[in-house]
């Protein structure tokens, strides 16, 4: 397999398979904070009854979680490499940084916002955050797929601004969150064991 990759990053490599494990586990967090966005979603645009929304959402975000299981488990059947710790250390502190980052920036944002008198853009703010946040773990993972996650949750989030304060605008930003967040969920699970070498790591 060659070393050039698709929306998932390079295939091959001495850490292939530990960044297919990452690429899993992302999935059930995207799985998570997408069924999240989208319970948001459901208190600004459902007027009436929303059990029904909310069973739904649950099954899915279900599903995703198995198939996500089932990946890793398949996962465990494949050779194992021993990476070098300065490696396994870089990751581990970039996607510290990021997260550590993006909740700090999540967490000042209703201070600032209730100083300017705009409480009410805190979903847009959260929306901005975490879009902007996929580009720094796109670029450390080597997912390109990330790159669109975080553009798609951004325009969401930016482009919810065009609308007047209203339970559309909120809807429009939790609403392309979570739909962005569970399509990074099906796109990362559905290739993801297809870079699985079938002679061993490369």
């Amino acid at each position: 397999m060659s070393e050039a990759g698709g929306i998932l990053g390079p295939v091959g490599g001495p850490d292939l398979l530990v960044r297919m494990r990452g690429r899993a586990v992302g999935a059930i967090v995207c799985a998570g904070f997408g069924a999240y966005a989208l319970y948001w979603w459901t208190q600004a645009a459902i007027q009436g009854e929303r059990r029904l929304w909310f069973g739904a959402i649950a099954v899915a975000t279900a599903i995703l979680v198995v198939w996500a299981i089932v990946s890793l488990a398949a996962l465990r059947h494949a050779p194992r490499v021993a990476l070098d710790k300065g490696l396994v250390r870089f990751y581990r502190i970039g996607y510290a940084l990021i997260v550590a980052i993006e909740g700090a920036a999540i967490s000042v944002g209703g201070p600032i916002l209730g100083h300017f008198h705009r409480p009410d853009l805190y979903g847009q703010w959260v929306g901005a955050v975490v879009g902007l946040h996929f580009f720094p773990l796109g670029k450390l993972f080597k997912i390109p797929l990330y790159y669109g996650t975080g553009a798609a949750i951004s325009l969401a989030a930016f482009g919810s601004l065009l609308i007047s304060p209203s339970p559309v605008r909120s809807a429009i930003t939790a609403g392309g969150t979570g739909i962005a967040l569970w399509i990074t969920a099906v796109v990362t699970l559905s290739k993801n064991l297809d870079q699985i070498p079938r002679d061993g790591v490369r």
